[in-house]
Formats: C-alpha cells, sequence, structure tokens
C-alpha cells in the first residue's frame, strides 16, 4: 500500500506545552498506511521574530523542502481568538513567504487546536487557518479542538505519549485520515484499501 507521508508542525513547549506531545500521540499508532513525522518549530526561526529580512534562510529552506515532500501537514495550536504562538506564526511566514513557490499552496493541511479548558463552542475559523487559506492551503476541515487536553494525554513510563481520552483520540484519528484521503487525491493516488466514507 502506498503511504501518505504527513508532516506535523507545532510551537516548541515553551510556547504550546501540548502540540508535540499530542502529535507524537497521533504518530505512535498512525492511521493505516499513512506516516506521521512530527516537527517543531526550529528555535533559530522563532528568534529570527516574524520580520523576514532576507529572502531565504537555511533552515527555512530545509522546512521549505520537507513541506515539499510531504503529502499533507498537520498544524497543532492553543485553541484561541488570538494569534497563535510566535514561534508558530514565525514559521508559517517562512512556509507561505514568498507566495510564489510555496509548499502549501494547495497542500492539505489539518490545523488542530487544544485547550485545557472544557468543550466550548470554537469560533468558525482561528487565526491559524486564517493564514493558511492566504497562503492557499486547502483546509480540511472542520478542525479538531481538543478541550481538557492535559487530562487527553498521558506520558508512559518509556516516554511515550497516549492517549487517556478515547473520544478524543477517535476524533484526531477521523481528523488524520480525511487529511490522508486529501493527499492521496491531491498526489493522485489511489485510495488506501480500508478507506472509509466517513461522515462527519
Amino acid at each position: 500500500m502506498e503511504n501518505v507521508l504527513l508532516l506535523g508542525l507545532s510551537a516548541p513547549a515553551d510556547d504550546d506545552p501540548y502540540g508535540d506531545p499530542l502529535l507524537r500521540a497521533l504518530s505512535a499508532p498512525g492511521a493505516s498506511g499513512t506516516r506521521l513525522v512530527v516537527s517543531t518549530a526550529p528555535s533559530v526561526l522563532a528568534r529570527a521574530g516574524s520580520e523576514i529580512i532576507a529572502p531565504s534562510h537555511p533552515v527555512a529552506d530545509a522546512l521549505r523542502q520537507m513541506a515539499s515532500l510531504a503529502d499533507g501537514i498537520v498544524i497543532t495550536t492553543p485553541e484561541t481568538d488570538d494569534a497563535p504562538p510566535t514561534s508558530l506564526r514565525t514559521l508559517l511566514n517562512w512556509l507561505t513567504w514568498p507566495v510564489e513557490g510555496s509548499p502549501l499552496i494547495g497542500k492539505p493541511v489539518a490545523v488542530i487546536t487544544t485547550s485545557t479548558a472544557p468543550a466550548a463552542e470554537p469560533e468558525p475559523y482561528c487565526e491559524t487557518e486564517r493564514m493558511l487559506f492566504s497562503a492557499g492551503a486547502t483546509i480540511i476541515g472542520p478542525r479538531t479542538v481538543v478541550p481538557r487536553v492535559d487530562r487527553a494525554l498521558r506520558e508512559e513510563a518509556d516516554g511515550q505519549v497516549s492517549f487517556g481520552d478515547p473520544g478524543a483520540a477517535v476524533r484526531l484519528l477521523f481528523h488524520i485520515h480525511r487529511t490522508a484521503a486529501a493527499a492521496r487525491e491531491h498526489s493522485g493516488l489511489p485510495p488506501a484499501d480500508d478507506f472509509r466514507p466517513w461522515l462527519l
């Protein structure tokens, strides 16, 4: 079976303590036929601030290459009405600027947001999704919001991260499944052998 390669991106733990663990928990079992590679915003880019002065940066070029090779992108960010963490916003700036040649144009992108608060009615679009829309990415939605994320994740003795909330795990895997299906279609690959057109 052809594998779909998804690139998972999050802010560093100082800005978002739950993004990277959530992606690592999702990458462990993985959806059938899907490989999720996890990366946090490189600190050298985060320190650069939001002012992009040079047309390129070696680390940014490597990041853009990774995004180009991926069939789809999964981005985690805190659920908020405000802008995403500065480090993640800077990473997205490097991926989307200049627009010409951006690896996100037409790329299937899933956005997952986290909150330590109980479930609430989310805004129709978060700021990260607006940035991706303006960059020409294809948003695979609706986004999945993980409330009480501090209770939904648990760290195992071996350092691995797993889900303590089966409901959150199922919702997230459905989102990954939809993203992988869109990535297959975008890449011209046939549907996975176990593909189900889940109606959500």
